[in-house]
């Protein structure tokens, strides 16, 4: 084994060195490696090398942070290093490896200045390391000498050395992007590149006009962008939820309420119901304590704690009972907690940490719109060096052919597309925040659309996380409970007239309860949701709780345990003896009685009485149900209960309350052929429970599969590649998990969406497609790096925003055809040209004008055509199918082609009245621009003639759009100024007509066509 050196302070450290910086995690380690940053031969090489070694199963260095990550293929829980692995590190590096106590050397104290603008943020600066141990398996007394803290609190002279030591109690800020970043990354596309090089060759060769002409369509593209995408960012940002401003501490022996942020190592937390907890922390005293730990392990029992537990370095993080965490909260009982974490390097800094690793994936029509623009510029490149050595060829001078390429690439692109995309898109999130919906960024919209797969987050999204009594079984009787009322079969009952069992019943859920009265009169409980449910039932049958536990007050409380799945108090009678109430796992209960009550008559528990017991119990929970099994005794000492044994009074099933609306709303996704998977940190008959009622399976008949977080972590990458798409529910799944889950589906070519409002959630909403959380309930984390936001934690919202994505997606699409067709007319006219080897029919600013005309404000407008009424009745669209696919692209040729043959026929007309010169190229430019305008028509719809579409509602921002660009196209014929700036000459009576013909008769023809065929633009998805 290898030794790692312990040099103590950062001062006396050698300054080139491989540190370890992290070694808390039985089995990993991280290095802080010199000189790897931005260095990826380092990385190749540690990588290459370490990972050939059999000790290790995971190897990985950032070059962005420095750091190297691995882990062993063996779980480890001591310190050492395998020679071979130490070996390697110091043979690549030339470095030594020591351990780190700190990170950098702490800063000077000075005072801080409000308006410091170049200080970094607290939670980022360089501060002493706090000390890492397994805290979990430790006992507290040998805590409070780590840290090295007192039971009575620290000083506030000690708290402030310490503060200024580790650094304040906050979390690294999420850092969105700025304001320059959202701008400069409108101008990443490969249209926008290539209008960008063709306005370079204009200015070079002279044209500056059409230069700046070009750089105002590009900046008009992004300035919509820009705008959209930055009032989409402070809306949400405007949502942020700060935690509560103070902690009560123990300092100077005397409670006192400080800031939060000011919370240090070796504080003593004081913990009462409701309060928020600041910090990771080791349990020194605890009474009943239960912490709502769901936004951190996504478990929605609340996990019992004792300060008395000891755990094992394996133990999972929701099975410490004797740790609390920071973003927690305390739902009952009191306690007193040494904090051993603060900021950073609490359970929540970590989680952090492992979402600023996680990399957004590129939406679908991203890559397809890319995919495209590389295709144009191939295919516009070879168009131009056709006509480029044509020219030479026929001995046409260089500038004279630069020009003419010019041309052809600015024909080629389609300048309206980056906008109509980016406005339509714009326009829908607009649409979405009026339905109560944020969404992040432009391309989220679409990716909505395409989603094949939803992994919904059960705890908080798909249930209310509130639990409520369904049913109630005795010996004699099975009763069913709905809304606080009770029912015998069909029938109304008194509860206690039906069966004396079901009072005794209703006690025990009463005194063997941990929850409490907000105060007199009021309905509000105050405790777990288990135990809300269970107290809530005794009331709705008339127990008077107040009085019931003041005439038998406790004299004794067992909490459940991993050998004891049941809770106990015993309670004192006016007599002298004692009450024992017990609640738990039915069939552990069950062992411990030996009668039952019938009818409030005790008699001896048969076997046949257990076995119908244990029956019912399969029964109710095979009905989705959690049971819990109930039963008391009387005797005359409080420990002589399981001596005597118990009497069984029956079964109590519960559900937890889903959302209003749920079991429909996966109908629905169900219907536009998209799958649904459950994933959540509760046990697997909870999971199971909740998955059937929503009916999870589907309407395909899908099987329930269900997969828990045990097998999980044993499956190989490419097994679960292959069950990945089978199952349905992931339980008891970590952060972790969840991330490795939505990659996998990822890797199966699935686009994904994740729903999620808890901190253990943020790392999977950021890896899917398109990550989803709450507006009101989620956490900051969860905001801070999801898609879309509910505003109104109304998961139902996702429907409309999935319609929107979906019509988005078909009218850009309807946009792009449109916009490829009318360009490729450009482009045969312009090679007609250059083929007859005469003057130019079009000049490059006329091409630039059609396509301002033409490409901007008729594309936007069919892009905000109705949606298709089978929209959520159709499968997703493949993300992998290219936009325009090779079907397309002979329709795109048959209807330019026609177009083309429109604008040639004015000319040759033209030539035959003018002879070669501007009025034949005038004739020809307005006939090609205003067909065009008339060709947005034809794009409405691939299935229906617009001759034959009276069902068809109209589209008013088309009728707007053509008829604006109409007009500027008639003041470009006859306003001077313009025509100057055009080249055009003046249009008689004679060639209006002629235009006229030119611009309608393609229509007609393609429209005629379309009446015999059907466009393969407009054609269904398949799955």
């Amino acid at each position: 084994m290898a030794s790692i050196k312990d040099t103590g302070s950062y001062e006396h450290k050698p300054r080139y060195c491989v540190l370890v910086i992290h070694n808390s995690v039985a089995g990993r380690m991280r290095f802080h490696v010199p000189g790897l940053y931005r260095n990826e031969s380092l990385r190749a090489s540690l990588e290459s090398k370490l990972t050939a070694l059999a000790e290790l199963k995971f190897v990985r260095a950032n070059i962005l942070t420095g750091n190297l990550l691995i882990q062993y293929a063996v779980s480890r829980d001591d310190e050492a290093m395998p020679a071979s692995i130490a070996g390697v590190l110091e043979a690549v590096t030339g470095c030594s490896i020591i351990y780190e106590h700190v990170d950098r050397p702490s800063p000077k104290p000075r005072a801080f200045k409000t308006k410091e603008k170049k200080r970094a943020p607290a939670a980022t600066r360089y501060h002493r390391k706090p000390p890492s141990h397994l805290w979990h398996t430790l006992a507290g007394s040998r805590i409070i000498k780590l840290v090295e803290g007192e039971e009575e609190g620290l000083t506030n002279e000690s708290a402030h050395q310490r503060l200024a030591e580790y650094g304040p109690n906050v979390l690294s800020e999420h850092r969105g992007r700025s304001s320059l970043q959202i701008f400069l990354q409108q101008f990443v596309s490969a249209p926008v590149a290539l209008l960008g090089l063709s306005a370079g060759i204009s200015l070079a060769t002279g044209g500056v006009a059409d230069a700046f002409v070009i750089a105002g369509v590009v900046l008009i593209n992004s300035v919509i962008g820009y705008a959209t995408e930055q009032s989409a960012e402070k809306t949400i940002n405007a949502l942020d939820q700060s935690a509560p401003g103070t902690a009560a501490v123990i300092r100077d022996g005397k409670k006192t309420d400080i800031v939060l942020t000011d919370v240090v190592i070796g504080d003593i937390l004081v913990l009462a119901p409701g309060t928020y907890i600041p910090a990771d922390a080791r349990l020194l005293k605890s009474s009943r304590l239960s912490i709502d730990e769901s936004l951190l392990t996504g478990e929605s029992l609340p996990a019992s704690k004792r300060h008395a537990f000891l755990g094992k370095a394996q133990t999972a993080l929701a099975d410490r009972q004797n740790m609390i965490y920071m973003g927690t909260t305390v739902i009952g009982g009191d306690g007193r907690a040494i904090v051993v974490a603060t900021g950073r390097h609490t359970e929540i800094g970590k989680i952090q940490s492992m979402v600023g690793e996680t990399v957004t994936p590129e939406t679908p029509m991203q890559k397809q719109i890319n995919e495209m623009g590389l295709q144009l510029a191939l295919f516009s490149s070879g168009i131009c060096a056709l006509v480029f050595f044509m020219g030479l060829l026929r001995g046409r001078l260089l500038p004279e052919m630069l020009m003419s390429a010019i041309s052809l690439v600015v024909a080629a692109v389609p300048e309206g597309l980056p906008a109509v995309a980016t406005t339509t898109l714009a326009l829908g999130i607009k649409d979405m925040q009026r339905n109560k919906v944020l969404i992040r960024q432009l391309p989220a919209v679409e990716n909505l659309g395409s989603v094949q797969v939803i992994c919904l987050d059960k705890t908080g999204t798909l249930t209310l996380n509130q639990m409520s009594v369904v049913a109630l079984k005795t010996v004699q009787s099975t009763i069913s409970v709905k809304e606080g009322r009770f029912f015998d079969g069909e029938a109304d009952i008194d509860l206690y007239e039906v069966d004396g069992a079901l009072q005794r019943m209703m006690e025990v859920l009463v005194l063997c309860n941990e929850s409490t009265i907000a105060k007199e009169g009021s309905q509000d409980l105050q405790g777990s949701p288990t135990e809300n449910a269970l107290l809530q039932a005794a009331i709705d049958a008339g127990e008077d709780v107040a009085s019931l536990r003041a005439r038998r007050p406790l004299a004794k409380v067992d909490y459940r345990a991993e050998a004891r799945p049941y809770m106990t108090t015993v309670h004192q009678l006016e007599d002298g003896r004692f009450f024992t109430a017990v609640k738990g796992s039915p069939a552990a209960v069950l062992e411990l009685c030996r009668q039952c009550s019938n009818n409030g008559h005790l008699k001896a528990l048969s076997e046949d009485n257990r076995q119908s017991i244990l029956i019912w119990n399969e029964r109710l929970g095979a009905d989705a149900l959690r049971v819990l099994g109930v039963a008391y005794c009387i005797t005359g000492d409080a420990a002589d209960y399981k001596r005597q044994g118990l009497i069984w009074l029956g079964l109590v099933g519960m559900e937890d309350v889903i959302r209003p609306g749920m079991e429909a709303l996966m109908a629905q996704f169900h219907d536009a052929g998209i799958e649904t998977v459950m994933i959540t940190g509760d046990q697997s008959s909870t999971a199971f429970s909740v998955g059937k009622r929503l009916g999870l399976n589907g309407r395909y008949g899908k099987s329930l599969e269900i997969i828990d977080s045990e097998h999980l972590d044993k499956l190989h990458p490419s097994v679960l590649a292959g069950l990945i798409n089978h199952t349905t529910i992931f339980s008891r799944v970590s952060p972790a998990h969840k991330l490795r889950i939505v990659k996998a589906l990822q890797q199966n070519g699935k686009v994904v969406a994740m729903t999620g409002d808890g901190i253990n959630d943020g790392p999977a909403l950021k890896a899917a497609d398109i990550g989803i959380t709450l507006g009101e309930k989620g956490t900051d984390l969860a905001r801070s790096v999801a898609d879309m936001i509910l505003q109104e934690d109304d998961l139902k919202t996702m429907v409309t925003a999935i319609r929107e994505g979906r019509a988005i997606y078909d009218n850009i699409r309807k946009s792009l055809h449109f916009l490829l067709s009318t360009n490729l007319s450009e482009i045969e006219v312009m090679l007609f040209s250059a083929i007859i080897g005469r003057t130019e029919i079009l000049n490059p600013i006329q091409l630039l004008w059609i396509n301002l005309i033409t490409d901007i404000f008729p594309a936007l407008a069919l892009a905000l055509e109705p949606p298709e009424e089978d929209v959520l009745k159709r499968p997703p669209r493949d993300p992998q199918a290219a936009i325009v696919d090779r079907g397309d692209y002979a329709e795109l040729i048959r209807e330019s082609g026609i177009i083309t043959a429109g604008a040639l026929g004015v000319y040759g007309y033209s030539l035959l009245r003018y002879g070669p010169g501007q009025n034949a190229g005038t004739n020809a430019f307005m006939s090609l621009t205003l067909a065009q305008l008339l060709h947005a028509y034809h794009c409405r719809s691939g299935k229906t003639s617009i001759f034959r579409s009276e069902n068809r509602p109209s589209n008013r921002y088309l009728d707007a759009a053509v008829g604006l660009s109409g007009m500027l196209q008639v003041l470009a014929a006859f306003l001077p100024p313009l025509r100057r700036l055009l080249r055009l000459s003046p249009v008689g009576a004679i060639d209006i007509v002629a235009i006229l013909a030119g611009a309608g008769l393609p229509l007609i023809a393609n429209e005629a066509i379309k009446g015999i065929g059907k466009n393969t633009f407009d054609k269904d998805d398949k799955p």
